[in-house]
């Protein structure tokens, strides 16, 4: 059994007061939880007495989310704190997701306020689309379940076919949606059935979550393009725990992803992928799927602990 990282909070549009408080948010000392529901913000203390040294925020409504953090909570603190967002594909410090609007000039000095604040420890964000600052690191997401807000502390580390018995094959199946931020995946599509069709296997359509389970199943590798957001999960997040290798775009989310094993392209080029280049990343990388000892420390860096530990701390 695993109990897997996750940094996103459900149900979600029904109000702030209403998210589950699950996963890597359920560790922090206070929760600032956001909807473009109403109530659009709720507090919570996890931790009722003292002062807190772990804070989570949610981004759901990110800009409510910086002004809420910003003119009530960072008044109230004293002493040092790492602070942990996540729960939403926009992006931190800049937003760069196309679906909303950048920062505006407000917003950006309400990020430098937290940054410059005194008492923080270090920022880790999910979606952290620049990383440059000392004090900010990336977040990977993790898992998301399909039937949530069931909360599942645990779940079972499926049994799937060794690395080495399947086909020197990719499984490329993302959805995709109508408007600009998807054009990345389109154009990911269309460069598959060009360059790569005969080792890949291309889905033009939704399927059932456990035909697409299976399907990973028969697979050496999983691309795993970013759509919403930055983040590669939950789909990298799915492939590792079946047993297949993520590809993955190199971005500002390296430095949390390069702790397990996946394969890091630097842009979705047509002579990025091809046979030579899999059957040398799939034998280096074998062991980590194939040896039951490195096995199992790769399902621990899938874990809540392990990524939990990840975080700065004061």
């Amino acid at each position: 059994m695993l109990n897997p990282h996750s940094t996103r909070l459900l149900p979600r549009l029904q109000g702030a007061d209403k998210y589950k408080i699950t996963g890597i948010a359920s560790k922090c000392d206070w929760v600032i939880l956001t909807d473009y529901g109403l109530p659009h913000t709720h507090f919570h203390k996890n931790k009722t007495e003292g002062a807190p040294k772990t804070i989570f925020l949610s981004l759901r409504y990110h800009e409510r989310a910086l002004q809420y953090f910003t003119e009530t909570i960072l008044p109230q603190i004293d002493s040092a704190f790492t602070l942990i967002s996540g729960s939403s594909d926009a992006t931190v410090p800049f937003q760069v997701d196309k679906r909303w609007v950048p920062l505006n000039a407000q917003n950006r000095r309400r990020v430098k306020m937290i940054l410059d604040h005194p008492h923080l420890h270090h920022w880790v964000a999910e979606n952290a689309d620049n990383v440059s600052h000392p004090l900010m690191s990336p977040l990977p997401l993790g898992l998301v379940y399909s039937d949530a807000p069931q909360i599942r502390e645990t779940i079972p580390v499926p049994k799937a076919p060794n690395l080495a018995q399947r086909p020197l094959n990719i499984l490329c199946g993302h959805r995709v949606r109508e408007g600009q931020q998807w054009d990345a995946r389109k154009a990911i599509t269309d460069t598959a059935k060009a360059y790569w069709a005969s080792f890949t296997t291309i889905l033009d359509e939704d399927i059932p979550e456990e035909a697409f389970l299976n399907l990973i199943d028969a697979h050496s590798f999983v691309l795993c393009a970013e759509g919403g957001g930055l983040d590669p999960s939950p789909k990298a997040w799915q492939a590792l725990l079946r047993g297949a290798i993520p590809i993955i775009r190199r971005n500002s989310l390296y430095d949390a992803y390069k702790h397990l094993p996946v394969v890091f392209v630097d842009e979705w080029s047509a002579d990025a992928l091809t046979l030579d280049n899999l059957e040398l990343w799939k034998n280096e990388l074998l062991p980590n799927f194939d040896d039951p000892a490195q096995r199992a420390n790769v399902l621990e860096r899938l874990s809540l602990k392990y990524w939990w530990d990840y975080i700065p701390k004061p």
